[in-house]
């Protein structure tokens, strides 16, 4: 059984690197501009894959991160599409000991070098250049919503999601120790409690912005993508298609602006869009049983 769900973020981006690390960056020639490293269609990656566009950010060089302990290696020829980020020449296993070493041991996915210096949270990342960019409180407001919120919420993803696929899996694709203390019967009732509070405040909080809109047009401040709508994107989707919520129901403007930005996917995003609810049918698969049996998150609904 699990404790009292921690509701600290961690909002660091900048890793602090070994020599060794800076070395690797160097001899592999991701020590200058935006090198950004990552699976698109990954629910954390997407929104840096459609931020960066948003910020101006066109020239990047994506390294596409498999869910492996592989080396780096240039992208195979026949190798699925599906699962290469757009524009990339190079792979990498997440797992393995060159992709640990650049990311200060984080070893998950989304990580940006900038000139040498690396960076991981995708929701941190992207509040770090809106601050840069100079951008609206209210844009800046929607984004700490998410930092805020960030790591707790991919933890209530693990536990009502990940965690039964990755078992059922053996954890081939990910680290196993992310996800052992997740998990059906491995959280108290008081931790599911708090977290779907969470949750619920979380997604309320964006009911309540959208609701004061004219319309819902996909965008969360005014008639244009912004920094926001990045950190934003992926919510939706997670929470209905890994966690089973049923966010039709209970967040319906949350959804109907989702609808909206599926329709007019923005640059970055159609990996995420079409790809990832892939992976949420394999979730739900896996936790099929588990829910038949009550554990299912919208019982706190």
């Amino acid at each position: 059984m699990g404790c009292i769900l921690s509701t600290v973020p961690h909002i660091t981006t900048k890793v602090d690197l070994s020599p060794e690390a800076k070395a690797a960056l160097v001899a592999n020639g991701w020590d200058t501009g935006y090198v950004a490293f990552g699976f698109a269609a990954s629910e954390s990656v997407s929104k840096l894959a459609v931020g960066l566009p948003i910020a101006g950010i066109s020239d990047v060089k994506w390294v596409t991160v498999s869910f492996d302990d592989s080396n780096l290696e240039d992208i195979p020829e026949g190798f699925d599409p599906n699962f290469m980020t757009p524009g990339s020449t190079q792979k990498l296993g997440v797992k393995s000991d060159l992709y640990k070493l650049i990311t200060g041991g984080f070893s998950a996915m989304p990580a940006l070098a900038i000139d040498g210096e690396m960076h991981i949270e995708a929701d941190a990342i992207l509040k770090m250049i809106a601050q840069k960019e100079g951008v609206s409180s209210e844009i800046l407001d929607l984004i700490d919503l998410s930092v805020k919120n960030n790591n707790s919420i991919l933890e209530a993803l693990k536990h009502w999601g990940w965690a039964g696929l990755h078992s059922a899996q053996d954890y081939a694709m990910v680290n196993k120790e992310h996800y052992l203390e997740f998990g059906q019967g491995n959280k108290f009732e008081a931790w599911e409690k708090q977290s779907t509070d969470l949750i619920k405040a979380f997604m309320s909080k964006q009911e309540q912005v959208l609701a004061a809109k004219s319309e819902i047009n996909g965008f969360f401040v005014g008639d244009n993508l912004t920094l926001a709508d990045a950190a934003l994107l992926n919510w939706v989707q997670s929470l209905e298609g890994v966690a089973g919520l049923d966010v039709k129901k209970h967040y319906p403007k949350c959804y109907e602006n989702w609808e909206k930005v599926k329709a007019n996917p923005p640059p970055g995003s159609q990996h995420f869009i079409y790809g990832f609810p892939v992976f949420c049918g394999y979730v739900a698969a896996a936790n099929k049983d588990a829910r038949e049996s009550g554990f299912d998150i919208n019982k706190y609904w």
